[in-house]
């Protein structure tokens, strides 16, 4: 299978070349201008103050690009993470960039460019060989579908390159000091919950206070699928008119799924500093004054942890041990894919394609974006041999758990902007469990029947 693809120019150079010798101007015909936005990108080259590894500036990203994908001019452009989706909407809907990129934005029919005709042309990547090169989940989700947007059903607006593969990660010397077995493999989330319980207060060796658990507010509705308290939604035609409500709306003032969900999510803020609330209270952890025993926000450690292991740095990975997210009936959620597309201003759409294409495809462009920019993500490409990330054990595990765990849905926004708002309360301590389960039964309500109205305006 082809790793990326090389653009035939002998016969515009010839011609450039003659036009150069006629005119005494240019040698050599200009390459295609592609200008493509990746977020989080440092101008100059850093090392990470916590694990000393190195990360490469845009300005490399760039030269590298242009090395492995020659024939085109490609500039790369960069946003920060904070406020990174007003930033891209900014700058692709103003015509900067030729190539942006989403995850799972609602908003993506108004700003990119459909690729089915590509895919359904394109002799070295197209829907027949789609799952040859990626996952199922990362194909399955390559089609838009969205209750806002009914009519870009079936659609495809952007081709995967990563895909988030978050870990809970807990503090082994902290079990040791209370005498707590670790958990293993196949351990419930509520199983993690009592463990928590077990490990809040006075550090029976230490003398100090210890904090059960740790949780932050950022994707922590995805444990609802730990639970099974959400379930998946299929659909041709996305209307929301055609939404059981018995099924996914009103299970829920009933369910004794989510009635447990809410149930461990207090217990869980019980166990943890109160500064969650406001999403401090984790400044030790991965520290020697740790005071955190098992740590559930994904979102912002398994970065940072996984760049310990890449940096060999056993004093922390054989303190700090992660742990695979428990999968609930319908698998484990964080279906979340950085995924490349054409923007609809795009200069030359036919040019940004083939740009698309070899990044997507090109296992050391790949790697070299793992490697340096998203050390918390793990490729989409079903053939990993060669991505030298993949050859951690850890990371095959996360690989294959995405592949074979991940949460198939049509849409995930009509319960989940509702159960983010539920989260921050819980967090904050203003909810009961009835309180809750009544909130998240309103949320999902109103959600689902603001979409109704508009479909029928």
């Amino acid at each position: 299978m082809k790793r990326g693809w090389k653009r035939n120019t002998s016969m515009a150079l010839s011609l450039a070349l003659g036009l150069g010798l006629m005119t005494g101007g240019m040698s050599a015909q200009a390459e295609e201008t592609v200008r493509i936005l990746v977020p989080g990108l440092s101008e100059e080259s850093t090392i990470d103050p916590v694990s000393g590894l190195e990360t490469k500036g845009r300005g490399e990203f760039q030269d590298f690009l242009n090395e492995q994908i020659p024939g085109y001019d490609i500039e790369v452009k960069t946003i920060a993470w904070d406020g990174w989706i007003q930033s891209m909407e900014a700058m692709v809907t103003a015509g900067e960039v030729d190539i942006g990129f989403f995850t799972n934005q609602e908003g993506v029919p108004n700003w990119y460019t459909d690729l089915t005709p590509y895919l359904e042309k394109d002799e070295e990547l197209n829907f027949d060989n789609l799952s040859e090169w990626f996952i199922d989940p990362a194909v399955k989700y390559s089609t838009y579908k969205s209750f806002n947007y009914p009519g870009d059903s079936g659609k495809v607006f952007g081709i995967p390159l990563t895909l988030a593969c978050n870990m809970i990660i807990y503090d082994s010397q902290i079990f040791e000091d209370w005498g707590i077995e670790e958990p293993s493999e196949g351990v419930t989330f509520s199983e993690l919950v009592d463990l928590a319980e077990k490990m809040t207060g006075t550090n029976p060796v230490t003398g100090r206070t210890n904090y059960g658990g740790y949780i932050f507010s950022t994707w922590a509705e995805w444990y609802a699928l730990c639970y099974s308290a959400v379930k998946p939604y299929m659909s041709d035609t996305m209307d929301i008119n055609e939404l059981d409500m018995d099924e996914y709306v009103e299970y829920i003032k009933t369910s004794p799924e989510v009635n447990k969900f809410f149930t461990d999510m207090i217990r869980l803020v019980d166990c943890c500093n109160a500064a969650v609330a406001t999403g401090s209270g984790g400044e030790n952890w991965l520290t020697e004054d740790n005071d955190i025993a098992i740590n559930f926000d994904t979102n912002n450690n398994t970065g940072t942890y996984m760049k310990y292991v890449y940096a060999g740095d056993e004093s922390i990975t054989d303190r700090y041990k992660p742990l695979l997210i428990p999968a609930g009936e319908y698998g484990e959620g964080f279906p979340e894919f950085f995924r490349f597309a054409i923007a609809q201003n795009a200069q030359n759409p036919d040019a940004a394609w083939e740009v698309i294409k070899a990044i997507t495809t090109n296992k050391e462009v790949i790697n070299f974006y793992l490697t340096n920019y998203a050390s918390d993500k793990v490729t989409c490409l079903r053939d990993t041999e060669g991505i030298t990330m993949m050859d951690y054990e850890v990371n095959k595990a996360r690989h294959e758990y995405q592949l074979n765990n991940m949460l198939i849905t049509d849409d995930y926004w009509y319960w989940r902007t509702a159960m983010q708002s539920v989260i921050n309360q819980i967090l904050s301590k203003q909810y009961s469990v009835d309180e809750a389960v009544n909130a998240l039964y309103e949320g999902v309500s109103s959600w689902v029947n603001n979409i109704k109205l508009q479909s029928a305006q």
